[in-house]
Formats: C-alpha cells, structure tokens, sequence
C-alpha cells in the first residue's frame, strides 16, 4: 500500500521488513522486481533475522506470499518469503 503511495520504494520495503519482524517471525526476506525507478527494470532484495535457504525444510518451513502493485510505469510484483 505504501508503494501506491508515492513513498519511496526502499523506505517502503524496510517498513514492510520492521512490521514483519515485530509480528514475531524468525526471519523474513522482501524481493521487489519490474521497473522500480527508471525505465530500466531491476530487482532489489531485502532480509532480515534468520531464514533458511537450502534442503527440504524450505519447502514446509517457510511461507511465501506474493503481491501485485499496479504503478504508472507497469505492474511491480512483491514477493515475501
């Protein structure tokens, strides 16, 4: 929502991080991709606490959400693990 808003995207994302980390998980990791600022698409990845990246506790150990934005520019998906 604070996307839509006009707040900057990286302040945007660290207070998606804080509120996350303060609802009590261990760890938390915020992946934004599309056309963010500029024509030029690029992607930008943000984690904090403890996450597990690798075997098979990853696949029932971990959620993931996923959102779609719609911007001027395009749609932005956001992706929470």
């Amino acid at each position: 929502m604070s996307v839509i808003l006009a707040l900057p995207v990286r302040n945007a994302c660290y207070g998606i991080l804080r509120f996350i980390m303060e609802s009590g998980v261990r760890g938390v990791k915020v992946i934004i991709s599309g056309k963010v600022k500029g024509q030029r698409a690029k992607s930008m990845k943000f984690s904090d606490g403890l996450m597990i990246h690798s075997g098979d506790p990853v696949n029932y150990c971990t959620d993931k959400a996923v959102r779609h934005v719609q911007l001027p520019q395009g749609t932005l998906p956001l992706q929470s693990i």
